[in-house]
């Protein structure tokens, strides 16, 4: 009696096809790692992005970071964040962050858009949390987690916004203050700019 193997390879290689889809499949749920040199970009508006540091594409996920490799823009530096919006005066305004040191710690930045020098505060005790952070600039501090008030005030102490937060470790927030008011990001991460 012959021996039957050909429904029995015809079903392996249907499998491995299978198998082979499912993997593709599972490896387009991860983004490419962020390249060798990337820099970090966002723009922070709800309007188009304009181009930023050569970048023309920020604009497709709101306010987060984007890597991109700093060689691919016009004088980003590797392992630099930058935040782009516009300014008080209504031009773009780019501001370069502060460098981010202890990973352990909470993260909080303070970016001025302002038209006076601003820092963040803990309300009731009159503590400067991020001191005077100059017109289109940043300012940053790490700090242990905690449930506290923050409020971004000007020179003058006049109150732009009022903050509840429960800081998490890991967790990373910034402060935008405007003429108006102030708004509170928390800090993620985008896609990877122009490929890796």
């Amino acid at each position: 009696m012959p021996v039957r193997t050909f429904p029995s390879f015809t079903a392996l290689t249907v499998l491995l096809a299978a198998a082979g889809s499912v993997w593709a499949g599972d490896n387009t749920l991860y983004d490419a790692p962020p390249p060798d040199d990337a820099a970090f970009l966002r723009w922070i508006e709800p309007a188009a992005a304009p181009v930023v540091l050569g970048v023309p594409d920020l604009g497709q996920e709101g306010d987060a970071f984007h890597p991109v490799s700093a060689a691919r823009t016009d004088g980003a530096r590797a392992g630099v964040f930058y935040t782009a919006a516009m300014g008080a005066n209504g031009e773009v305004v780019l501001i370069e962050e502060p460098a981010r040191a202890d990973r352990t710690k909470v993260l909080l930045t303070l970016v001025n858009l302002s038209e006076d020098t601003v820092r963040l505060v803990l309300p009731d005790q009159e503590v400067a949390v991020v001191g005077d952070t100059s017109i289109n600039s940043a300012a940053a501090r790490a700090v242990n987690p905690v449930a506290v008030t923050l409020e971004v005030e000007t020179a003058d102490g006049r109150s732009l916004g009022a903050f509840e937060v429960s800081l998490r470790r890991g967790q990373n927030l910034t402060f935008v203050a405007r003429p108006d008011g102030a708004d509170l990001i928390e800090n993620r991460f985008g896609a990877t700019l122009g490929g890796s």
